[in-house]
């Protein structure tokens, strides 16, 4: 068994490591790097050395030694932390683009979310003695922060602290811009914990909200407040003066109980006061991401959600075209970073993905025609002359080619615009730099105030929008003068436009259950302003770093147990007590584990000992674009290989993806539980019996404005490993498994599954629904655990297991969406009837199924709870 684990743990190690480069050893985090990313690793390293205890003073917490993981997953900004499992911190290379720049504001990519990830990892990693010592001896951490009410509050508020320029919380209208249109209907604490997937506030419910609330106690109480309370609720300890003394740990740290705190929270946002226009165009519980002017018509480019959206998982994203009174003149279905028109047509920046990396895409939408791919940040066209820029994320510089151009530059460009030939660029750090193409002239506005995620070239300047303290205002920068001017005052404006002495803007909707987003206009202003300069936050010193060995830090990492859960049962009936420890390596991606649980059985009487040795072993490894999960148990010699490999994907359209994929799983049946928890980390590959391979497509597009999600599967399943490929049982063993989901309305959907052997078609398997939203009222239960969201009807026709009872039917039940710690559910109550009883003649009894069911969706035939079989009379 020893020899075995050093192979197993030599191959995961070798496997894990071939797309890497090296690692370099800091004084207090290593730093582990593809190739090519030598210099990124040393400027991290740095980086981290010197705002580490700056985020450390902020919590009140030293993590010890971490790791750093770098991965250049193509055109997508993020970044995550594992507390848990070999301290790690991954970051991703690309910096944010568009709008994804002004909604997640970083002036400087790696510092800040640097701060981010490693404030995650001070704050939840946060202990005190007694917890460390249980979770040494129960061979697990228990991490009390897990489970706090602050897991983004924490690190929004340390990304928001260190610069006026950076940070969620420093951007008003994705905070207290975002708060103030909430009053009317402010989410609770559980609910934005939630984050419902039919809000159109997505993630900045649990991100922003969580933060807005820990900066208010921050402000009111002082920071050394907080980070008593962080300290109080570090351990796993009953604090007995909770319930008898105080209300809850907020009372006994702040003076008042969490409700009074929360309330006292949302009153300070009533004393925010923004100037409204006219508001002209509405759309609530939706998200308007940009605001063109096309001659005599604005063109508005949004996404929104519905029920639907939580139902089969996409949202509707729409280019809609108004008059300048608002009034709908037609619309189109688009996924877009960007949209930008020249004469007659119009062309998107959108991101597409292939082998678990992702490239941004410039289509001509009008002729459906892919123009160019790749790590692009920025485009734009002009008479018919596509400008496109280019982040080289290895050397950190972004080229600008276009008509007559190659243009280099050492920032990361977030948007540009070309017009009579200029073209003005703005960066992540943003600053706005003009360069003229014909006389190759640079001009640099000296002003590094948070901005908008758009410029536009107008009149004989630009137009942008800054934020100004609690505002976001409309500018003006005249080339001509090298004078700026505010176009409005004391406004909130995600995009403008200007059209003669009206100016039209992008805000959030007041009075409205979710609120939304509108487009207002107002009389345009020009008032002189005053460029803004900050003074940077850090100085960096130079930290002392050496060079290590990849594969030697891989397979000391790897050798290091992440757990040894000891677990003892006792079988009552045949007197067996039951011994066994869950041993658990894994890489420092923490995507591949090796399990190990060696387990003894003893059987003691008055009269005799025994016991008898027995061994699981589980292998799991999730990459982007395969899973493999692998298990076997001695001395039974039972095992289970599951995989799936993603085999690509292209596009179509802007709007229309495919992708493949092969899946494969073969075992000699349920090792047990062990085998079933591990197999849940694997996506689900479709089977029938015992041994199966199949082959499917994908594609997810949008018809009618609506989208829809089609997959197919072709698959051999047979019992036996030597009977699936037998030429002779080919068309028995050969299975075709479909499903279809689509958003008919925003409030009603279709999903439809089947499988079906091509030798017996009439035993097919199959379940075809319309689930629709009769309610969007929503309440919760039993102090805030369960939160009611959506509930409706399902119509429904199924053949659910081919030889039971439940047998080609019609079924119909009310159900309701609920969400209990994140996790949706949908219990249902309802009535299934047979084909067979339906179809019997005039005045026989008929037997129907009533039925409380479960199901992770309104659609399909639920898993029952609890069922009753209910007669007619006959006559």
């Amino acid at each position: 068994m020893k020899k075995s684990f050093l192979v197993l743990t030599f191959l995961l190690t070798f496997i894990s490591a071939l797309a890497l480069s090296g690692v370099l050893h800091f004084e207090h985090a290593d730093i582990v790097y593809p190739e090519g990313y030598e210099e990124t690793a040393k400027l991290v390293g740095k980086i981290f050395e010197n705002v580490r205890q700056q985020v450390i003073d902020l919590i009140g917490n030293d993590p010890g030694r971490i790791t750093i993981i770098l991965q250049d997953k193509g055109t997508v900004s993020n970044g995550f932390t594992n507390p848990l499992l070999h301290k790690t911190i991954t970051l991703y290379t690309w910096p944010p683009e568009s709008w994804i720049s002004f909604e997640l504001p970083l002036e400087d990519w790696y510092t800040y979310l640097i701060i981010h990830e490693f404030t995650h990892m001070v704050h939840l990693t946060y202990q005190d003695w007694f917890t460390k010592l249980v979770s040494i001896i129960m061979g697990f951490p228990y991490l009390p922060q897990m489970n706090g009410p602050f897991g983004e509050g924490t690190t929004v508020f340390a990304e928001s602290s260190f610069s006026k320029n950076s940070g969620r919380l420093n951007n008003p209208y994705v905070s207290d811009g975002l708060y103030y249109y909430a009053i009317q209907s402010f989410p609770s604490f559980t609910y934005k914990e939630i984050m419902p997937p039919d809000d159109f506030r997505g993630g900045q419910l649990y991100y922003n909200f969580t933060a807005g609330f820990y900066k208010y106690l921050v402000d009111t109480y002082g920071l050394e407040k907080m980070k008593k309370y962080i300290a109080l609720t570090s351990t796993i300890l009953p604090d007995i003066e909770i319930g008898l003394k105080y209300k809850d740990s907020f009372e006994k740290v702040f003076g008042k109980p969490f409700d009074e705190l929360y309330t006292d929270w949302i009153r300070s946002l009533m004393k925010l006061n923004y100037s409204e226009g006219d508001l002209i165009y509405k759309v609530p519980n939706t998200k308007i991401y940009k605001l063109d002017l096309l001659d005599e018509k604005l063109a508005v480019y949004f996404v929104e959600v519905g029920p639907a959206t939580s139902y089969v998982g996409s949202v509707n994203p729409r280019l809609v075209f108004l008059s300048k009174d608002g009034k709908e003149q037609g619309s189109k279905t688009v996924i877009a970073l960007d949209i930008k028109y020249d004469k007659d047509k119009t062309y998107v920046l959108t991101k597409g993905e292939n082998f678990g990396k992702y490239e941004n895409q410039i289509w001509d939408f009008t002729s459906n025609k892919l123009i160019a791919k790749g790590n692009i940040s920025a485009f734009d066209v002009d008479d018919g002359n596509v400008y496109i820029a280019r982040y080289d994320a290895k050397k950190m510089k972004t080229t600008i080619s276009g008509e007559n151009l190659e243009l280099l530059i050492d920032k990361y460009v977030t948007y540009m615009d070309v017009n009579n030939g200029k073209l003005a660029m703005l960066t992540s750090d943003y600053q706005i730099i003009v360069y003229d193409l014909a006389t190759k002239n640079t001009v640099v506005l000296e002003d590094d105030a948070m901005k908008g995620p758009y410029l536009r070239f107008w009149g004989n300047g630009l137009l942008f929008t800054r934020v100004d303290g609690k505002y976001v205002n409309p500018y003006y920068y005249d080339l001509t003068e090298g004078k700026l001017y505010k176009l409005g005052e004391n406004l909130l404006v995600y995009d403008f436009v200007v059209d003669k002495d009206e100016l039209y803007y992008v805000s959030y909707i007041p009075y409205s259950v979710n609120t939304g987003t509108g487009v207002y206009r107002i009389k345009a202003q020009k008032q002189e302003a005053d460029l803004v300069r900050y003074k940077p936050e850090f100085k960096f010193q130079d930290k002392k770093f050496q060079y290590g060995s990849e594969i030697a830090f891989r397979i000391q990492k790897m050798t290091e147990p992440l757990t040894w859960i000891p677990i003892y049962e006792y079988d009552i009936e045949n007197d067996i007590r039951r011994g066994y420890i869950i041993f658990t390596f894994g890489n420092i991606e923490n995507d591949t584990f090796l399990v190990l649980t060696p387990v003894f059985d003893f059987i003691l009487t008055d009269t005799s000992f025994d016991m008898t040795y027995s061994q699981y072993v589980g292998w799991l490894t999730m990459k982007d674009n395969y899973q493999l999960f692998v298990s076997y148990y001695y001395p039974t010699n039972d095992y289970n290989l599951t995989g799936m490999l993603r085999l690509g994907g292209f596009s179509l359209s802007p709007i229309t993806d495919v992708y493949s994929y092969l899946t494969f799983s073969f075992k000699t049946r349920n090792i047990g539980l062990l085998d079933s928890v591990f197999s849940l980390f694997t996506t689900t590959s479709p089977a029938v019996y015992l041994n199966n391979i199949g082959f499917g497509l994908l594609l997810s597009s949008y018809a009618f404005g609506m989208p829809y999600n089609v997959q197919v599967f072709g698959l051999l399943s047979n019992d036996k490993l030597e009977d699936l490929f037998n030429s002779e049982k080919i068309k028995s063993n050969f299975f075709i498994a479909g499903l279809v989901d689509v958003a008919l309305t925003k409030s009603t959907t279709f999903e439809g599954k089947v499988t079906l052997n091509l030798n017996q078609p009439e035993k097919a398997i199959y379940d075809m629904s319309i689930a629709s939203t009769l309610f969007t009222d929503n309440a919760f239960l039993f102090g805030n655990a369960i939160y009611l969201r959506n509930s409706g009807i399902t119509l429904g026709v199924t053949n659910p297991l081919a030889e039971t009872i439940l047998q080609h039917g019609i079924y119909t039940h009310f159900f309701v969406e609920m969400y209990t710690q994140g996790l949706k559910l949908c219990p249902s109550v309802g009535v299934f009837a047979p084909f067979s009883e339906l179809t019997k003649p005039a005045g026989e009894s008929q037997e129907f199924l009533f039925y409380l069911g479960l199901n992770s969706s309104p659609h399909g035939f639920p898993l029952s709870l609890f069922s009753l079989s209910l007669q007619t009379e006959g006559y």
